[in-house]
Formats: C-alpha cells, sequence, structure tokens
C-alpha cells in the first residue's frame, strides 16, 4: 500500500520521533506485524497496518482520491516513555499535507488512540498505543 510509504518516511525524518526507534543503525518502524521475540530487547518499535482503503468514486472514471484509515501501533517497555513517543508521532502526523516518497497525502487527521498492557510479553510486560489516523490521499 503507497500510504506506507508515507508513514515511514513522515516518522523515520522526524526529528523527534526516529532517535525513539533506532539504534544500530536500524529504524525500527514496519508495516503490518512485526515479529516480536521475548528475549529481544530492541524495543520500543512502530507498526503500521491499513485498516481500510474508500475511494471517492466518480461518475467518469476510477476514483483520484482515497480515504485511507491506518492503525498505527507504539510498543514499548515503559508506560512514560510510550506517552511520550505517542505525543511525538501524533505531532509528526496529525493534520500534515505534502508529498511524501512519492505519495501525495491531502491531509491527515488524527481520529483515535486506545492504550493496552500485554503481560504475556518481554520480562515485565509490554505497553501498547494504537492510534487510528484518517490519510486522505490523492491518486
Amino acid at each position: 500500500m503507497e500510504v506506507g510509504k508515507a508513514i515511514y518516511n513522515i516518522l523515520s525524518n522526524d526529528s523527534d520521533v526516529a532517535p525513539l526507534v533506532t539504534s544500530g543503525g536500524i529504524t525500527r518502524i514496519f508495516p503490518a506485524r512485526f515479529k516480536f521475540s521475548q528475549n529481544d530487547p530492541t524495543l520500543p518499535f512502530i507498526v503500521y497496518q491499513v485498516v481500510s482503503d474508500i475511494p471517492n468514486n466518480t461518475k467518469n472514471g476510477v476514483s483520484t482520491y482515497d480515504y485511507v484509515t491506518v492503525q498505527i501501533t507504539l510498543v514499548h517497555s515503559k508506560y512514560s516513555d510510550l506517552i511520550t513517543l505517542s505525543g511525538h508521532v501524533r505531532d509528526a502526523l496529525d493534520y500534515v499535507s505534502g508529498t511524501f516518497a512519492g505519495v501525495v497525502v491531502d491531509k491527515i487527521f488524527f481520529e483515535n488512540s486506545v492504550e493496552s498492557f500485554d503481560d504475556t510479553s518481554g520480562t515485565n510486560g509490554i505497553y501498547q498505543i494504537a492510534q487510528d489516523y484518517r490519510f486522505n490521499i490523492n491518486r
């Protein structure tokens, strides 16, 4: 999905987000699901997935404008650091427009977020925040 290129471009180039999810030259921003090893110390990370892609149908041809809903999940071992990362991700994406990695984004809208804790992952569990955004994409 093209929107993934824009997400990765925006977040990996953001001066507040990128340093928090980069170590050893690896930026931990992944599409769909990231296989998390319980012994893997490379937290935090970000995963994103497209929830829906709704075309703006026209009478004269294919849609040239799509409404794409994306869920971005942030994973961290520390709750307070997760909240900081969450704020930076929202600041990087909310109400942003432009061309990112060749994807023309008319506007991005933050829609909601939900927090969760998984006590079966890692040594002491992991904290997660799932944020939903609507991307208005010019095709």
